[in-house]
């Protein structure tokens, strides 16, 4: 076959495409693979065709010059999902191949064959059964990216450690029980390390690369120590430390701080307590994002307050998420943390917010559902750059004057207050999409303001917006009513009467037509009538570490029984108030 009839059955085939060299494309699930050759096309075959191909080459037979050549010069290769058990030798025979993806595949090990691809630049081998590697692996000087995530891996080769011009390491989801030690010997580039979800593992290792930029170690189960080399100020690029659900036997921190350059600290769920964060950050002089809050029930963290009374730097601050912790209050020196934009204080136990809250100029975010507020703070509109409030499951039933300065309030979320009536002061809101009134002793259905003619768009919005992380949105609607049997129900949004949408925003002390019933709530009312008795509580939920509502009086009956006339009689006798007589009868002091 000429070189003009291949071009020809090519074309017919649409299989050649005319690209910039170094360009790589992918079209409807096949691999449009880069060649290297003196017309600079790109050849568009199929995983299955290139496999073929490759086996072909191997056995040297019946070799044809139109796919040979091609295939010879390929520098992206991916053959992921193609249901590999081995690797042809063939392979080597790519020596320009810069790219290969072998991930989701069934290989066992990895052939001696990929050492000898002295050109390749990033190698995918995740999601396989690999147990072990080429000893010779760090041969591919060239290397840039390694990823062996989700594999039956316990060491690296130590001749890894020549791979000095690594940048991503990922070894997710292996049996490694500890770093290997290529990393503290070599890898002097290296600028990624992932090493979670390897159980048990140890972490206190120091890298020989000071290039590191992000370590993550999550959902390491317990590990023997903190990693306390993040700490040291000799990793002055270290930005991200992610160690979420990672708990550790001892932390075993530095006595004397150093200065540590991280600027998010990931801590989710690792057994901590407020002297451990606060020991932690004290020398992170440039940290912006503090995550501690807690998403599920085991191994929380549990603050008795928020652990930032050791930061030196308090302006560095810009997100702190101490969410589900267990926190009772917001100190005072919160005003001091000016740069904050994003505060989440949802499911605590606070009942109130300090006024100095106000004072963080730069809050776009403010986040405390789940919690126990009956007000807000009466300066709350001096937050002029706030864009989200979530205020869902507390006690509030009015908003102060001031959030009618909140000209840049998006998104506010009520849902399961104690609003009577929907505040007039929201609509006014310039910027307002998205809003969330349910669940609240007033009906949606008939909100008739000018600046919400669509209620409904607006909650959904909002619902579609922010979804929450725990516990999501709850599917019941509407609002709870005075019901005239004295007990409260749902109003449900589907109804369409126009007299029951009225009828729950009447205000007490006015006369209820359709039921003929009064609400007084005069003062020449009997003492122990309550205008609010007919509201049921509400479905509450508490953080774990609340096995009661604070402040709660509990009703224990054992508390108002006398003890046993015998005990009484022995504790008599123990402390000499009472001489045993022997002219007391057998049974005498036995309950009746």
């Amino acid at each position: 076959m000429t070189k003009e009839q291949n071009s020809k059955s090519l074309s017919n085939n649409n299989t050649l495409l005319s690209a910039t060299a170094h360009n790589i494309i992918y079209e409807n699930d096949l691999n449009i693979l880069l060649i290297q050759g003196t017309d600079k096309e790109i050849i568009n075959m199929t995983k299955k065709e290139i496999i073929e191909n490759l086996f072909l080459l191997e056995k040297q037979s019946h070799i044809k010059y139109f796919v040979t050549k091609p295939v010879l010069k390929l520098i992206d290769l991916n053959l992921s999902n193609s249901q590999l058990y081995n690797i042809p030798n063939s392979l080597n025979m790519l020596k320009e191949l810069q790219y290969l993806n072998l991930n989701n595949n069934c290989l066992s090990f990895l052939s001696n064959v990929i050492c000898e691809l002295h050109q390749l630049k990033k190698l995918y081998v995740s999601q396989n059964k690999l147990n072990q590697l080429p000893s010779n692996l760090g041969n591919l000087l060239n290397l840039e990216v390694l990823s062996l995530n989700t594999n039956h891996l316990t060491n690296l080769p130590d001749s890894c450690a020549k791979l000095n011009k690594l940048e991503v390491l990922y070894l997710n989801d292996n049996k490694f029980k500890w770093i290997p030690n290529c990393i503290s010997k070599g890898m002097k580039n290296l600028q990624i390390l992932e090493f979670s979800c390897n159980i048990n593992s140890k972490l206190d290792f120091y890298p020989l690369s000071t290039n590191l930029t992000t370590f993550y170690a999550e959902k390491n189960n317990v590990c023997l120590s903190f990693p306390k080399w993040i700490l040291n100020s000799r990793y002055k690029k270290l930005e991200t430390v992610s160690l979420n659900e990672t708990r550790f036997q001892t932390l075993n921190l530095p006595k004397k701080s150093s200065i540590s350059y991280v600027k998010k600290l990931l801590m989710k769920q690792c057994n901590l307590s407020t002297e451990d964060i606060e020991t932690i950050i004290i020398g992170m002089t440039n940290l912006e994002e503090l995550i501690i809050g807690n998403g599920k029930v085991c191994y929380q963290n549990f603050f008795t307050t928020m652990p930032i009374n050791t930061k030196k730097i308090l302006s560095s601050l810009k997100t702190i998420d101490i969410c589900n912790t267990g926190l009772s209050s917001i100190p005072e020196m919160i005003n001091k943390f000016t740069n904050l934009s994003e505060l989440n204080l949802g499911y605590n136990n606070i009942f109130f917010l300090p006024e100095e809250i106000c004072s963080l100029k730069n809050l776009s975010r403010l986040i405390i559902n789940n919690n126990h507020l009956t007000n807000l703070p009466e300066n709350i509109g001096e937050l002029t750059l706030l864009e989200e409030l979530k205020l869902r499951h507390n006690y509030l039933n009015e908003l102060p004057e001031s959030i009618k300065l909140l000209h840049n309030l998006k998104y506010i979320d009520l849902y399961n207050n104690e609003f009577e009536m929907a505040p007039e002061i929201i609509f006014n809101l310039p910027n307002l999409k998205g809003l969330d009134f349910e669940q609240n002793y007033f009906s949606t259905e008939c909100l008739w303001y000018t600046r919400c003619p669509n209620y409904k768009d607006m909650r959904d919005t909002l619902r579609h917006y922010w979804l929450d992380p725990i516990f999501g949105y709850e599917s019941p609607c509407g609002s709870k009513m005075k019901s005239p049997t004295g007990s409260e129900k749902s109003f449900s949004s589907s109804s369409s009467s126009f007299d029951e949408c009225l009828l729950c925003v009447l205000p007490e002390g006015s006369h209820n037509e359709i039921f003929d019933e009064h609400w007084d709530s005069s003062e020449d009312s009997a003492d122990e009538f309550d205008p609010h008795e007919n509201k049921e509580p509400k479905r509450r939920t508490f953080p774990p570490f609340t096995f009661y509502q604070p402040f709660e009086q509990i009703y224990r009956p054992a508390d108002f029984h006398e003890d046993r006339i015998m005990t009484r009689v022995l504790k008599m006798l123990q402390n000499g108030t009472l001489v045993w007589l022997s002219n007391y009868e057998e049974g005498q002091f036995e309950d009746p």
